[in-house]
């Protein structure tokens, strides 16, 4: 993880693999992390991803599991599904 500032002051985090936890004096958190394309964060005990500027809950399979492959899959008939 690399940590800097940018002009304005702001921290400024790169390269960030594993999660970054913010929790609030109430005990709220969210969870963000990068990936090689996109971000993960869990807010609420909920995952999403974030890529190519969608906003996406992940989903879970018939067992609870959540699913690798998130991306957004156009078949053959031009209709685009969610990757599971």
């Amino acid at each position: 993880m690399k940590l800097t500032t940018t002009e304005n002051n702001e921290i400024q985090l790169e390269e960030v693999f594993n999660s970054i936890i913010l929790k609030t004096a109430d005990g709220e958190e969210m969870a963000i992390c990068m990936r090689d394309t996109g971000f993960e964060f869990k807010y609420q005990g909920e995952w999403y991803f974030a890529k190519q500027g969608q906003v996406m809950p992940f989903h879970k399979s018939v067992r609870g599991n959540y699913l690798v492959d998130q991306t957004p899959q156009v078949d053959s008939d031009n209709a685009v599904s969610n990757g599971g």
